[in-house]
C-alpha cells in the first residue's frame, strides 16, 4: 500500500498547487511580506520587529486559508467528479485514500511555508535599519516576485503547461536564489556578514506555525467528508480564531465552568505556537519545547483524522 499512498499524495499536492487560488494567496502573502520594508520603514527603531510580526501574521493567516482550502477542496472535487469512486473501486482502502489526500495537502503547505519564511528572512533583513533599506535584500526579492509570473507566462505560452504551478515553483526557486545572493553582501550600516545578516530564529517560530497549519489542514480534511468547501473554510477559521483567543477569554473561567474547560481543550491552542515574544527577547526556543509542540500537534491532528477517517468510511460514494 506504500506505492498507492505516495502516488495519491503526490497528485494531491500537485492538484493543490495548480489551483489558481493557491497561487493567488501565495503571491499575495509573498508580495505583502516583501513590501513591508517599503511601507513600514522609519518607525523609530521598531521597524524590524513590526516587519517581522506582520510577516509572520501574513504567513499564519494565508497558511490557514491555504491549508483549509487545499484539504477541503481536494475532497470536494474528488467526490463531485466521481474520481474518488473510480479510485476506491480498485484495491485502495478508504482510510489510505483519506490519509494520502491529507498528506498531499501537507506537502503543498510545506512548500508554501518555505516560500513565506524565505520572504520573511529577506524582508526582516531589508528593513532592519530605520535609516536605510538593505538593497542587497530588497532588489533580488522584488525581482523574484516580478520574474516568477513573467517567466511562467512565457513558458506557459510556449509549452501549454499549467501556469499556476509553474509560477509557484519559479517563485520558490527565485526567492531561494535571492536569499543566496543577498547572503554574499554585508548589511549596509553595521557590515554584518553571513550568517549574521539574517534572523535565523525566525525559522524556529516558522516551524511552530507550520505545525499549526498542518492542524488546520487536518481539521479541514475531516470536515470535508461531510460538508462542502465554503462551510469548511468558515468552520476552520472559527475554530482557530477560538484557539487563538482561548487564553484571554476562557483562561479566567477554567476553574469555575465545565463548558469553558471543554471550549479551551478542544480547539488547538494557537498561542502555544505563536512565540514572537521569544524573538523580542532574543531567546532560543529550547528543543524540548519544539518536541512537545510537535507531539501536541501530532496528537491533535491524529485525533481529528481518526474521526475524519471514520466518517469517510461511512460515506456513501457514487
Amino acid at each position: 500500500m506504500i506505492r498507492p499512498f505516495i502516488a495519491i499524495a503526490r497528485l494531491a499536492s500537485l492538484e493543490a498547487i495548480r489551483r489558481p487560488v493557491f497561487l493567488l494567496v501565495s503571491l499575495s502573502v509573498t508580495a505583502g511580506i516583501l513590501l513591508l520594508p517599503l511601507l513600514l520603514n522609519y518607525t523609530l527603531g521598531d521597524s524590524a520587529r513590526i516587519i517581522r510580526d506582520s510577516a509572520l501574521a501574513f504567513y499564519l493567516v494565508g497558511g490557514v486559508l491555504l491549508g483549509a482550502q487545499a484539504a477541503a477542496d481536494g475532497f470536494s472535487r474528488e467526490l463531485r467528479r466521481g474520481t474518488a469512486a473510480i479510485i476506491l473501486a480498485k484495491p485502495v482502502p478508504r482510510t489510505l485514500f483519506f490519509l494520502a489526500k491529507i498528506t498531499g495537502a501537507w506537502g503543498a503547505l510545506a512548500l508554501f511555508s518555505v516560500v513565506a519564511l524565505t520572504a520573511t528572512l529577506l524582508a526582516v533583513r531589508a528593513g532592519a535599519s530605520d535609516l536605510r533599506l538593505d538593497g542587497a535584500a530588497v532588489l533580488p526579492s522584488l525581482a523574484a516576485l516580478v520574474l516568477a509570473p513573467a517567466l511562467a507566462g512565457i513558458w506557459n505560452h510556449r509549452t501549454r503547461r499549467p501556469f499556476a504551478s509553474a509560477t509557484f515553483f519559479l517563485l520558490l526557486f527565485l526567492l531561494l536564489l535571492a536569499l543566496a545572493i543577498s547572503a554574499i553582501f554585508p548589511t549596509p550600516l553595521d557590515r554584518l556578514t553571513f550568517p549574521r545578516q539574517f534572523d535565523w530564529n525566525l525559522l524556529t517560530v516558522g516551524f511552530l506555525l507550520a505545525l499549526c497549519l498542518g492542524m488546520a489542514a487536518s481539521l479541514a480534511g475531516a470536515l470535508a467528508t461531510r460538508w462542502p468547501t465554503s462551510p469548511v473554510l468558515l468552520l476552520v477559521a472559527g475554530v482557530f480564531l477560538l484557539g487563538l483567543l482561548s487564553d484571554s477569554f476562557l483562561g479566567p473561567h477554567l476553574e469555575s465552568s465545565l463548558v469553558a474547560r471543554l471550549a479551551y481543550v478542544l480547539p488547538p491552542n494557537v498561542q502555544a505556537f505563536w512565540l514572537v515574544d521569544a524573538l523580542d527577547a532574543a531567546i532560543a526556543i529550547p528543543p524540548r519545547y519544539l518536541l512537545q509542540a510537535t507531539a501536541y500537534a501530532a496528537a491533535w491532528s491524529a485525533a481529528v483524522l481518526a474521526l475524519g477517517a471514520a466518517a469517510f468510511r461511512q460515506l456513501e460514494i457514487s
